[in-house]
Parts: C-alpha cells; structure tokens; sequence
C-alpha cells in the first residue's frame, strides 16, 4: 500500500529540485518517500500521462497546437579522455496545446484541408500595392492606437504623480475579441535527443512527435491540418522543410508535411523589437541627452543592459523607465512648470486631466519629425535631441502597447502592433522578422472587418479561412494560471518549460533518456505543487509585498530631461545622433516594385508553386505595378535560391541597413569639419 502523504511530499520536494541527501534524511523520519520511489513515481506519471495526451492528439473535436523549441545541456561523459570529457546534447522540447474552440463552431471543418485548399494562395490575386496596403496599419488602427496611448499616458500619470492618482481607475484598456480568463490546456510531452539547427533535423522532429509520441494516424493529416508553433528561426525552417518534402512522391500528406500550418512566437518579436529599439537609440560615440547609453549613466544598477545578449525583462524595465520619465516631462512643459517637484504639487479636474493626456500623445508621440517642421513647431532642421525623443517615445509607446495586450489577453491589440512593427523591423535590418511578419499578417488580417453574420464576404487575402484565424490568433497566447492579466507567449511558456527540464538535468546521470522519462510528469506535479501551496495559503503570504517600483528612477531621468531642456522646441539642440524614424522608413523600403514587400510575394510565389494541391500564377503573373517588376529571365529555383540567400544573409538591397549606413556616413564624413566651414 502506498503512502499517500508521503509520496504527495516527495513530488512536492522533487519539483523543487531538493538534493537526494536531503530526501534520505526526511524519509527517515517518515516525512516523504525513498529517493528510489521518487524516481519510481516520476517515471510512472510520465508513462500513465501519455495515453491521454494521444487521446488528445486524435480527438477531432479539438484544435492542436504543438510549440517546440531546442536548448542545450552539458552531461559528464562516463569514460573521459584527451578529446572527450562532456557531451553536449541538442535536445527538443515540445507541449501540446489545446486551442480553444468558439462555441457553435466544429474543430473538424475549421481545421479541415477542404477549407484551406479554397483559400490559399489568395494573396496574390490581388495587386501588390493593395495587398501592401490592407497589412499596413489603416487610419481606423492609428486613431485607436492613439485612444489607447491616450489611456497609458493617463495609466504613467496617475501611478507616478499621487495627486492624479485618483484619475487610474477612469481608463481601462479594452479588446473586442479578448480571450476568455481561463486555464489553458496544456501537456508537456517527452523530449527529443535531435538538433533542430537544420531543416533535415526539422523534418525528423515533426515526423517523431506526430508519427512516434502521439501516434496520429497518417490517413488523419488527409483531412485536416495541425498547427506549428516556435521562434524565427524554428518556423523558417519548419517551412523549409515542407519545401525540401514538397517533391516526395508518396500519397500521405503527413509524408510531405503538407497538412502542418505554422504561427510565429511573440515573445522573440517582442525581443526583436527590443532589439531594434535598442541599436536605434543607443548612440555611442555620437550620443546626445535622450541616446540610451546616456540613460544608462544616469542609473544604477544597470549593468545588465547590452546589446549583443539581451536580458528580456531587465530591457522591458529600462524602457518603462524611459518612457514614464518622457511621459512626466512632457506634462511640465505643456502645464509650465518650472522645476520636477511643482508637478507633484498640480492638481487638476477630469477634463483637465483628459486634456493633459491627449495633448501629449497628439504633440509628442503621433507626429512625424517632418510634420514638426512642416508646422513650425521644430524651428531647429535636422536631427535634434527634442525630435529624437519624439521618436523613442513613439517606439516605447508600441513595445508598452504589445506587452499589455500580450498580458490582458487581447489579441486584437496583439495583432494592430503587429502590422505596425512589421516596416519597424524592415527598417531596422530585421528582414527575417519583417518576413515572418507579413506571413503572420498576411493570414489574419480582416478579422476585425468582418463578423458571424458575414462569412460569406470573405476576404481575398487570407491564406487561411476567416474561421479559424480568431482561434489561431488567440493560440500565440497562454493562461498557465486561470487568472486576469495572467497571460503570456506560448513561446515564453516553452522557454519556461526548457528551464524546468534543466533543473532536473544536473550530475552524471543525466541523460537523454532520463529526460524523456521525466518530462511529461513535470506540468502534473507542478500542478500538484500549486494545489498544496494554494491550500496552505502560503502563495498569498509569499506574495504580500509591496508593487515594485522605478519610481526614483523615473525621477532621476526627469531631472536629466529636465536640465536637457527637452521638449522646449525654442531651446531645441542639433544633435549628432541620427536616430531614424523607424515606421516611416520601414513603410517606404516595403513599398515599389523592387520593395520588401514585392521581394516576398515574388518569393512566395516561387515557393508555392512546388507545393502539392496548390496552383498560383507563376512569377510573371504576379500583379505588380509594371512590367519592369517582373522577374529576370532565369528559372524560377534560381530565383528562388537566390532570394532565399537575400533573405537569410540579410543582404537585401541595399546591403547595408539605413542605420549602418548612417553610422559609415559619419565615420567617413567629418562633422566637426561641416561646423568650421
């Protein structure tokens, strides 16, 4: 018979990586189960959990989603010699995701390949410049970003200066199509001993957890599709491989992976944004008062912030910082204040109050630099420090925008900074990441324009059916915990989960195949953990403390801002940064014929045409705006192969982005010779 209590104890201290040592000495006084059981048990959960997760995997009624990713891990080798004393193991993680399915609606025909077979290759039977256009952000997506930057600045104000704190509660973010507040299902499924650094490792990691794990019959992937999800890189090669399987001759879909449709993880297009913000605005050598390393000399305890090894969170602190002191600023200069402490002393009514706010959005952070000038409101021509924190400011506001929509579940929001940060990412050198952006858009766009009682109107754009897209949308989201402002990426989850594994992973007798026995039972005793810690009320105890707060960080930048004169346009300096207008330059590189945006429907093209059951106009046919567009006479894998060289070296004309190219004009062109001349 089985101790109950004690082997509840015993998972409970597994999952908390509690050494053996420790584990043989509280069984001794019968407070947990041997070390030998707690393994017993662990492998025993993992071998029982399987057969639900098949029966998950095949049940038609349900929407799958697998997000996968690679980690590494360093094991002792039992024999060592000159040349081998560690082994290093490139392993593959996997969850399986249940996607939540809209009630009237039936999983099987949502994901059915009838339905997918009528619409794709839709994109290109419009013309490019309209096709450009309806994935870029439309006049109704700028007023509402404006409405909600509105609501964040008032959100900075009432957290930051207590006299206007009683005005947070007034405004409150809201999204037509947010998802439901509760628990994801999910199931964590057994590693894979498989490098996924190439599209041949790929193909064996879809075919191993598909064919082998979860035991889906071949004649299912007949009829309807599965659904892919990872990082840039995981899904560009996931696409390379139904390229590479395209030509298989087999009459199994499942055989040439055709009947798997990829989505892109948010959290690494958060992290490229970061990026991108990040090499904008750093500054350098050339750095003036609003450059980020000039913020970081104004901080302590900072020293986490680089640019070649990005720590996610400590980054999204930075520019909170950043932005709350912009924010803060503009409101002295539009109230008159003479000094950072008056703004304490201000108090205003609610109109008053409203006013404040969206005069700072609508004279700070909507307005390009060439409308500033246009208006006479930047007399100083050229790149300046005040038209520079214009600028940041505005890319601040986007990033602030996503991970509140990411963290409240709304995926409309989600989807609008989507086709805002695509041209960000052209612009800024991210052609992958602008790619996978207009492949992500491209298959979800009109869902907002269209409703229930109109599917009939469907629009021709999509790649996937209207139906599913608003489901496929909310599954690049989670709710681990079942709970309000509780969500995020489900590429993050699969992070999370990869950190978990290696915390089971240390010592000698750590192998691949103990990683696949142990890892489908680390999300039930997890949840296990959760029920005892919720139960004895010590998750509220532990978590009883006081909001974190940058708030003297946020005061030491307005003091610096402050002194700068920032945002007083009449004491406005030349700056030597030339900090690019990101969204604007982006948009004009997508556009024209030789555009970014021409270069991947061209590439689109080429690669559709090798896919079974698909038939797109060749390359020539494509709608363009002249005949200039149309593609050299070579043969389509050249152009294909040649496109896709472009693509991956990021050697796209021209081959330097906009900001290296300006960083070499400044090298080359002296401007402290411009100034004596």
């Amino acid at each position: 018979e089985t101790n109950l209590h004690a082997a509840m104890n015993s998972l409970f201290l597994w999952d908390g990586t509690v050494p053996r040592c420790v584990i043989q000495i509280l069984n001794r006084f019968a407070f947990c189960a041997s070390d030998k059981y707690q393994q017993k048990a662990v492998k025993s959960i993992s071998r029982v959990r399987l057969g639900p997760y098949r029966c998950a995997a095949n049940d038609p009624e349900k929407l799958i989603l697998l997000p996968n990713d690679n980690f590494n891990w360093v094991g002792k080798a039992w024999e060592t010699s000159a040349t081998h004393a560690n082994v290093t193991h490139d392993q593959v993680s996997a969850l399986l995701v249940i996607l939540d399915t809209p009630s009237g609606m039936n999983a099987a025909s949502l994901a059915s390949v009838d339905s997918f077979n009528l619409t794709l290759g839709n994109r290109h039977k419009i013309p490019a410049e309209q096709s450009l256009e309806e994935i870029l952000p439309t006049a109704s997506d700028q007023y509402i970003f404006e409405n909600n930057a509105v609501i964040h600045v008032a959100h900075i104000l009432s957290e930051e200066v207590k006299t206007m704190s009683k005005f947070h509660r007034e405004y409150k973010l809201s999204d037509p199509h947010a998802l439901p507040t509760m628990r994801s299902e999910e199931y964590y499924l057994p590693t894979y001993d498989q490098e996924q650094g190439s599209t041949r490792g790929n193909m064996l990691v879809m075919g191993h957890y598909f064919g082998n794990v979860l035991q889906v019959p071949k004649l299912t992937f007949q009829s309807r599709y599965f659904f892919l999800l990872g990082d840039r890189l995981t899904t560009a090669r996931e696409r390379a491989a139904q390229d590479q399987c395209s030509v298989d001759r087999s009459e199994h879909r499942f055989d040439h992976l055709s009947s798997f449709q990829v989505l892109s993880g948010m959290m690494h297009f958060v992290l490229n944004q970061i990026q991108n913000i990040g090499k904008n605005t750093w500054g350098g050598s050339t750095a003036d008062s609003v450059s980020l390393s000039t913020f970081l000399g104004k901080l302590p305890n900072r020293t986490n912030i680089n640019l070649k090894k990005v720590d996610f969170y400590a980054w999204l602190r930075l520019f909170d910082v950043i932005l709350r002191a912009l924010v803060l600023r503009a409101a002295m200069v539009l109230l008159n204040l003479s000094s950072p402490t008056k703004l304490d002393e201000t108090k205003l009514q609610a109109l008053e109050f409203k006013t404040l706010c969206s005069r700072i959005v609508s004279d700070f952070l909507m307005p390009s630099i060439d409308r500033l000038e246009a208006k006479d409101i930047k007399t100083t021509m050229g790149s300046t420090e005040s038209g520079n924190a214009v600028l940041l400011m505005h890319d601040l506001m986007t990033l602030r925008e996503m991970r509140h929509a990411i963290k409240h579940g709304h995926p409309e929001r989600m989807h609008r900074m989507i086709k805002y940060w695509t041209p960000m990412f052209y612009a800024g050198g991210g052609y992958n990441y602008a790619n996978e952006g207009m492949e992500l858009i491209r298959k979800i766009q009109t869902m907002r324009q269209l409703c229930v009682f109109l599917m009939l109107l469907h629009n021709l754009e999509h790649d996937w059916p209207v139906d599913i897209c608003h489901v496929l949308r909310g599954g690049m989201l989670m709710n681990t915990q079942g709970k309000p402002a509780k969500f995020k990426e489900t590429d993050i989850r699969v992070e999370q989960f990869n950190k978990e594994i290696k915390a089971h992973v240390h010592g000698a007798n750590a192998q691949p195949g103990y990683l696949e026995k142990i890892t489908p039972a680390i999300g039930h005793i997890q949840e296990l953990t959760e029920h005892i810690l919720d139960d004895l009320g010590v998750v509220e105890q532990a978590q009883h403390h006081a909001k974190v707060s940058q708030n003297k960080d946020v005061r030491l930048l307005l003091d610096h801002l402050y002194k700068s004169h920032i945002f007083n346009w009449d004491q406005d300096k030349s700056s030597n940064h030339l900090v690019v207008d990101l969204y604007r330059v982006g948009l004009h590189r997508l556009s024209g014929s030789d555009g970014g945006h021409a270069k991947h429907l061209r590439r689109h093209v080429l690669r559709s045409r090798t896919r079974h059951n698909i038939d797109v106009p060749l390359t020539s046919e494509v709608p363009l705006e002249s005949a200039s567009n149309q593609v050299n006479q070579e043969s389509e894998i050249e152009e294909l192969a040649r496109l896709n060289y472009e693509l991956e070296k990021d050697n796209e004309c021209p081959e330097l982005t906009l900001l290296e190219q300006l960083d070499e004009l400044m090298q080359t062109y002296n401007v402290e010779d411009v100034e004596d001349d």
